[in-house]
């Protein structure tokens, strides 16, 4: 039985810059993601990971090239099955938490129960801030809701960069094990960027690493953790930390 595409790159190219100063930071790019294959994106800094998944979500376009979706062809039906958590994320001033997770709810209409965002709220350990400025919030506060408004929505596929950052060691193991299981209950795919080995031993299928703008290598994450032990003894090979 063939696996059910969601998302399609088709000879992605962005290039920034003219004339001498021109680059490829996505370098005819061609890559699939499936419902139900958790992906981890890996790469060294300026491998492009964050330029091709802005342009999937669309805060960037592809210079040359197609990125073709299986969930609708406006940009409402794409954003309602997207989910989005960037580690850089700022909100209107003088707006509480409880505001930005009540506007998102609603923008997205959102079937979650109040029960159900209760028990979410309370896993990320929300709850000691919830009524507070955004303003106000940490680094790691700020990330967990992050985090939280991802996956609010119960998208088709969820795009993490960093999911770790900032975190203690007791939320991060939390937090990471609820995603997996909320993943699976939901049918929601997850792309994962991240520097974290544990991390993406844990929540993917497929390894997918970059350089130069390229994909250098796309294998399965099982296979390599088989035959080398862990996924770190394997993609240090090809990643400069």
């Amino acid at each position: 039985m063939s696996k059910q595409w969601l998302i399609k790159c088709i000879d992605v190219c962005r290039s920034f810059g003219k004339g001498k100063k021109k680059f490829l930071a996505v370098d005819h790019l061609n890559t699939t993601f499936y419902q139900g294959e958790n992906v981890a994106l890996l790469g060294s800094n300026g491998a492009g990971k964050t330029t091709l998944v802005e342009m999937i979500v669309g805060l960037n376009k592809p210079t040359t090239g197609k990125i073709l979706f299986s969930f609708g062809k406006t940009k409402i039906d794409c954003s309602r099955n997207i989910g989005i958590q960037f580690q850089d994320s700022t909100y209107p001033p003088n707006i509480s938490v409880k505001s930005v997770i009540d506007f998102v709810r609603r923008a997205y209409g959102s079937d979650i129960t109040n029960e159900e965002l209760s028990d979410m709220i309370d896993t990320f350990m929300i709850r000691d801030f919830y009524k507070r400025d955004t303003s106000g919030l940490s680094g790691g506060q700020t990330q967990r809701l992050n985090i939280l408004l991802a996956l609010i929505h119960r998208p088709k596929i969820v795009f993490l960069d960093e999911l770790s950052t900032g975190l203690d060691i007791t939320i991060r193991t939390q937090i990471k094990e609820f995603i997996k299981v909320y993943a699976t209950k939901h049918s929601i795919t997850i792309v994962l960027v991240s520097h974290d080995m544990n991390e993406v031993e844990y929540l993917t299928d497929r390894i997918v690493i970059m350089s130069k703008g390229k994909i250098i290598q796309d294998v399965n994450t099982h296979n390599i953790i088989k035959k080398f032990g862990s996924v770190e003894k394997y993609v240090t090979k090809f990643i400069n930390h």
